[in-house]
């Protein structure tokens, strides 16, 4: 990460060049999960199982939960991970485990993020928090919390106790500079990219390492898995930056600027407001503000102005740079590891990060 920094400080009041993706057949996204489809069958049994409580409510809410489920990037990447270490046959239940860990931490932050951003919808279904109310979906991510700190104890290893701790302490500090950020309007990049890294890269990290951590597996796996793992979570979110602002899959109707109407600072953004006065600048964060105050109220403004001048900027050729060079990173990190088809997929996925459309 400060290797990062120093990159980003050196060239954040530059135009970005053009970046050479390396020579890695496009990955498209659903081939993602092709390699562990198998494993992956296995690990959303058990997710069913490991949520079921007995008590009719609880299950209820994990029901709404399992059917409004994501992609499952996260525990993919654990299984992939597991795999890249050279073991064949059906993964043991360790690692199943180590992937449920991965998932129930991050739902649980998605449903108090939910909660926090009075967010109606969750992948294309109803919040937890509109379904049922903000109590029960607060409570319930809690429940989801615990149950992720049961699957880290059965892992009966010191080692995976020092990733999560580590992890749970940077996912809330990420949250918590992200809040402030968007009173303050005052991130730079370096700040901005200590943010994702802790808000972002730092559970994707964790995830890659517990696939070699559940097989008891040295620091040759671990030590490039989390390597490989921070640098893809960063060019990941900055991707999602890139996206909020229509630089994607046009044909997926999301509207552009969502971020900028909830007050975030963004990479492009970033780099944007680096590029104009002092009044100028103000007069943007002034706009932001006041589209956040309207949000608030079930109202949206209109950003476009402020859009394009991210574009006039290169703020987005600025950022898809910097997701790049991570996704390089990413693949550099993988260098001492088997060479077999899971490492290079995950090297594939790594640009897929950084280049995906939605």
């Amino acid at each position: 990460m400060p290797n990062e920094i120093s990159r980003v400080r050196k060239r954040r009041r530059t135009v970005a060049e053009p970046v050479q993706k390396p020579d890695l057949p496009p990955l498209k996204a659903k081939e993602i999960v092709a390699p562990v489809k198998d494993d992956l069958r296995a690990f959303y049994r058990q997710y069913a199982k490991m949520l079921r409580s007995g008590n009719w409510m609880i299950d209820r809410i994990s029901a709404h939960l399992v059917r409004s489920r994501g992609k499952g990037l996260r525990p993919t990447l654990t299984l992939l991970a597991a795999r890249s270490c050279g073991t064949e046959g059906p993964l043991p239940e360790q690692t199943l485990v180590a992937a449920l860990v991965v998932e129930m931490l991050h739902t649980a932050t998605l449903v108090h993020d939910d909660v926090v951003d009075r967010a109606a919808e969750r992948r294309g279904r109803p919040s937890l928090n509109l379904v049922f109310n903000n109590k029960v979906a607060v409570l319930f991510g809690d429940y989801l919390l615990s149950k992720s700190l049961q699957g880290m104890l059965a892992q009966r290893s010191l080692e995976v106790l020092d990733l999560f701790s580590d992890c749970a302490i940077r996912l809330a500090k990420g949250e918590l500079v992200e809040a402030i950020g968007a009173r303050k309007l005052d991130l730079g990049v370096e700040e901005y990219m200590q943010m994702i890294g802790d808000k972002t890269a730092s559970l994707i990290s964790a995830a890659c390492q517990m696939g070699p951590l559940s097989l008891s597996a040295g620091e040759e796996c671990t030590k490039p898995m989390g390597q490989y793992g921070e640098r893809v979570g960063l060019a990941f979110q900055i991707r999602d930056d890139l996206l909020d602002l229509g630089d994607g899959d046009v044909s997926i109707g999301k509207p552009v600027g969502i971020d900028l109407t909830q007050a975030k600072l963004t990479l492009p953004l970033i780099h944007a407001l680096e590029q104009v006065g002092e009044g100028e600048r103000k007069q943007v964060l002034k706009k932001m503000k006041l589209a956040k105050r309207l949000w608030k109220r079930g109202r949206t403004a209109n950003v476009d102005d402020i859009v394009q001048l991210i574009r006039e900027k290169k703020g987005i050729e600025y950022s898809r740079e910097i997701a790049m060079q991570n996704a390089e990173s990413a693949v550099q990190a993988l260098a001492t590891m088997p060479d077999n088809d899971y490492t290079r997929h995950l090297k594939r996925f790594a640009i897929y990060a950084a280049t995906r459309n939605n």
